[in-house]
């Protein structure tokens, strides 16, 4: 009689083994994640603080209702670029924390729920980027 620590990885006893070491594609989730984090705690909120407080009260430049100064704003390539980096890191931090309190609330699919939500939020990223790329 053998044990189940003498039997080779994947001996056949329909059990799944999970490979030896860390599980490198887990940490890239959770580094793009942290990113994804430190994006919206500090950009976002700055974009606001310029968008919605410092640009109504005249001291910094901002988007206004007209649509001449949203065109004008958007020509520009940088402009473009900040939004779709916003806007990409947003979906995925979404994307990250909605698949993770789903498997809290006991959906055992982390496979599936994760590639649905991730694939949303690059769906998500390159609508943002046509929209942004070939506005005026």
């Amino acid at each position: 009689m053998s044990s189940h620590a003498d039997e080779p990885l994947g001996s056949g006893h329909g059990r799944f083994a999970p490979r030896p070491g860390p599980n490198r594609l887990q940490g890239l989730l959770w580094a793009g994640f942290a990113n994804a984090a430190v994006l919206a705690a500090l950009v976002v909120p700055a974009h606001i603080l310029v968008q919605g407080v410092l640009g109504p009260l005249g001291i910094a430049p901002s988007f206004d209702r007209r649509y001449s100064t949203f065109a004008a704003a958007l020509s520009d390539p940088l402009i473009k670029i900040y939004l779709l980096i916003v806007f990409a890191g947003t979906f995925y931090l979404c994307a990250h924390r909605v698949r993770y309190l789903v498997h809290e609330l006991g959906v055992h699919g982390k496979l599936t729920v994760g590639l649905a939500l991730y694939g949303l939020a690059a769906i998500g990223t390159v609508v943002a980027a046509y929209l942004l790329f070939t506005l005026p």
